[in-house]
């Protein structure tokens, strides 16, 4: 009976593990009028981390067409991100995505662009012996929103920080 109980609660922890990630309430804006409800950040995985432990994520959303520099909505973005992290320690993971438009060698160096620019930003303001930074970069590979409108280019001009403490 115990035997049968645990692994049905074991099966029930997995597929309660296996659901998409949502947007939080106060980054639906972030989206205008477009009808994302969720989207998963499968390209994000963090490593084991005990229930006491912390994870931020910061949506950095605004680059512009064939740019690498960061807008001053996203750097309030990641000024709330440091103010977060500030007495932790952990893993900062940076992710840099581009839309579309662009060949796939073009868009993987702007990606990469995107994402050291947010790591830049970071470290400038950061005290980088309490953090180890892991920089990935995907040109057009994961879009979070399908579709070639201006919306969903701009919308995939894109780069996601995930802070996970150790």
């Amino acid at each position: 009976m115990k035997r049968s109980l645990f692994v049905l609660c074991l099966l029930a922890l997995f597929t309660g593990c296996s659901t998409d990630t949502y947007v939080s309430q106060e980054n639906i804006n972030k989206f205008d009028d477009l009808t994302v409800k969720k989207f998963l950040i499968a390209e994000l995985k963090p490593k084991a981390i005990a229930e006491d432990k912390k994870i931020y994520l910061s949506l950095i959303s605004h680059f512009d067409f064939d740019k690498a520099v960061l807008k001053p909505q996203d750097i309030k973005e990641l000024d709330d991100f440091i103010a977060k992290i500030q007495l932790l320690s952990g893993d900062i993971l940076i992710a840099g995505h581009t839309d579309y438009q662009g060949s796939d060698s073009y868009n993987e160096a702007l990606s990469l662009r995107r994402s050291h620019a947010i790591e830049s930003y970071l470290k400038a303001r950061i005290d980088e012996s309490h953090y180890h930074f892991e920089v990935k970069y995907f040109g057009e590979k994961n879009p979070i929103v399908k579709g070639h409108s201006l919306k969903a280019n701009a919308l995939n001009r894109r780069g996601l920080v995930m802070f996970t403490e150790i």
